[in-house]
């Protein structure tokens, strides 16, 4: 079996690296840029899902030539980016793959990337999340992509010297060079307060997309990462630190808002216009809802989530917090809609590591000197905010073990998982079994 998968493998890497060479100098048949591609995500494909690092990480070891595959980053208006991307993020997630990329040039690669895209992944002038998410000339997924590929590199290679300098060049590099997109990645849409809001023309309100969510997660992911290391990260951002932790508690206090409000709101004045974009969002958009929540986000998510011709369609508001039902629902709760609500509490829960880790090493560092310097000590969540985050994660959670207590899902464990986190609360094996005694 080892022997059979060692030759699948050793086929798709040659055929990877055809669209670099003549057909007849690696591979008997010619073999297409769309064939290569097509065998790295496959070649993808069995890596994440049906074999261990063990055993395929000699295998590209061996065979792989990293650069060859590399030099196709360089065509920015080719499709095959964002499968090369996936596919070095699978890499990048073991150590020794996390080293292949790095002895290649990957960051060198990738900064050539982003500089020749430009301003095609800036969201400069928009007021929130994603008001020009279809401004985008090169696929909108490459710059999260991108982020989630530096993160596991620095993930993996975190005690090695090669993880010291990936730390030191790249925290200059996105919070000096591309600090403006770091800044927009983390902007809070405008929450709609009053009479003049409600009134304000749908084509004036910022739209956002999943993948907009999703690059905010890679956004957060590498923060925490590169703030681990605390002496090198303190150094780089010195000039920016305020501005990024009030960026990072404006987010949250968006966020912890959220269903304060739930009875007042419609898809008019939803506070996250977030409707199906790709097509893959659409097919999402077709299942039911798979946590059929009736609270927090999973609530306030179906008001804007619904496709943009039909999102005018619905006015009615929620009568009555906690209290809707399919039947009256202004606008059905989805697989998208659950989706993009688990999306906004995993940046909720990113948000929180990241201020805990900035308040840890401050903390730490006032140990290590003796004093305490409130000047340049990190700001807090106002109370309020962490109460709000935390009434929504126990509600949730509170109705998902009451409705699921003879058999609780994979999907259904893991948004408990995720809200009890929030509050701060690790779950143990075994929690959702006597899910009863907690409720």
């Amino acid at each position: 079996m080892h022997i059979q998968v060692g030759q699948l493998m050793r086929v798709l890497v040659r055929t990877s690296q055809r669209f670099q060479m003549q057909p007849w100098d690696y591979y008997p048949f010619f073999a297409t840029s769309e064939h290569c591609m097509l065998s790295l995500s496959v070649m993808d494909l069995i890596l994440r899902c049906f074999l261990t690092p063990r055993t395929w990480l000699p295998v590209l070891q061996n065979h792989l030539q990293v650069p060859i595959v590399m030099l196709k980053l360089d065509d920015k208006n080719s499709a095959s980016i964002p499968i090369i991307l996936k596919f070095f993020l699978t890499l990048a997630r073991v150590r020794g793959g996390a080293e292949m990329l790095y002895c290649s040039g990957f960051l060198s690669s990738v900064r050539a990337l982003f500089a020749e895209s430009g301003e095609d992944f800036s969201r400069i002038g928009s007021e929130n999340l994603g008001s020009s998410c279809e401004k985008f000339v090169i696929p909108q997924d490459i710059w999260g992509l991108g982020l989630a590929v530096v993160t596991a590199m620095v993930k993996s290679l975190r005690d090695n010297s090669s993880g010291t300098a990936i730390v030191d060049s790249m925290i200059q590099y996105f919070f000096s060079e591309k600090a403006h997109l770091i800044f927009n990645s983390l902007n809070a849409p405008d929450f709609p307060s009053d009479d003049h809001d409600k009134k304000r023309p749908q084509a004036q309100r910022a739209w956002i997309s999943l993948a907009t969510l999703k690059e905010t997660e890679h956004t957060l992911m590498l923060m925490c990462e590169l703030a681990k290391h605390w002496n090198s990260w303190i150094k780089a951002i010195r000039n920016v630190d305020r501005k990024l932790r009030e960026k990072c508690i404006h987010l949250l206090a968006f966020i912890s808002r959220g269903s304060q409000r739930l009875g007042e709101l419609s898809s008019r004045n939803a506070p996250l216009l977030c409707p199906p974009t790709v097509k893959e969002d659409f097919e999402i958009c077709l299942k039911p809802s798979y946590v059929n929540s009736r609270n927090g986000w999973f609530a306030l998510s179906p008001l804007g989530c619904v496709p943009k011709p039909k999102i005018s369609s619905f006015s009615t508001a929620l009568s009555t917090y906690g209290q809707a039902t399919e039947s009256t629902d202004p606008a059905p709760k989805t697989g998208f809609s659950d989706t993009v609500a688990l999306q906004v509490y995993r940046i909720a829960f990113l948000l929180l590591k990241f201020l805990c880790l900035q308040t840890e090493c401050a903390a730490k560092r006032a140990e290590e000197v003796g004093f305490v310097d409130l000047a340049h000590f990190p700001e807090l969540p106002m109370p309020e905010i962490l109460h709000g985050l935390q009434g929504q994660a126990i509600f949730i959670t509170t109705e998902l073990c009451e409705a699921n207590k003879l058999k609780v899902s994979q999907e259904t464990q893991d948004v408990c998982n995720l809200l009890l986190q929030i509050c701060g609360i690790r779950p143990v094996r075994g929690f959702f079994k006597g899910s009863q005694i907690f409720i």
